[in-house]
């Protein structure tokens, strides 16, 4: 049974399908355990001509011709990066966002899931390394902390939150900031 924090988040999502604007989609799986609640965060691996190379995230990706829907596309991807499959084990709890990249070519949907039971977790090559978070690291954090980004030889200095060796920051940031929001 989900805590009170995810039911308040529940009543807050959406549960049409997002409807594509004029640019592509993408989908990541925000997936809560526990009553606390618990957040899976995953570690993208570091490999060349990945713009997400290296950074903290949630299981996702772009939506291919053959994803029914958004939803879809958060349940292939979590499959494919972590090894399990949300329609089994998980409930789905509606849609957050869209959230545009910093590119701007593309809009990621949160796809917002809880799960219902224990979960192996087996990483492909796309992902170094996951943890389970509990959810108040980010209430209580999610204001104060930068971390610096190079960008065409300019130095940002973007929010962030730590979290022992996760640096999270950039759109991760933007959705799990969003999420907090809504709890309240």
């Amino acid at each position: 049974m989900p805590g009170p924090a995810v039911l308040s988040l529940a009543r807050k999502l959406s549960k049409s399908e997002p409807t594509p604007g004029s640019v592509r989609f993408a989908s990541v799986a925000v997936i809560l355990r526990g009553v606390g609640p618990s957040i899976l965060l995953i570690k993208r691996a570091e490999r060349d001509g990945d713009p997400w190379s290296g950074q903290v995230a949630f299981p996702g990706g772009k939506m291919q011709s053959g994803d029914g829907s958004v939803r879809e596309t958060a349940v292939r991807e979590t499959k494919e990066e972590v090894g399990f499959d949300l329609n089994e084990s998980a409930s789905f709890l509606g849609y957050l966002g869209p959230f545009r990249t910093h590119t701007g070519n593309m809009d990621v949907v949160p796809s917002i899931f809880t799960l219902e039971k224990e979960v192996a977790v087996k990483l492909n090559g796309e992902v170094s390394s996951y943890r389970w978070v509990d959810f108040g690291v980010f209430e209580n954090s999610l204001a104060g902390g930068t971390h610096q980004v190079v960008r065409e030889g300019a130095t940002l200095d973007m929010p962030a939150v730590v979290f022992e060796d996760y640096v999270v920051w950039g759109l991760t940031y933007r959705i799990l900031q969003s999420i907090v929001e809504n709890i309240v």
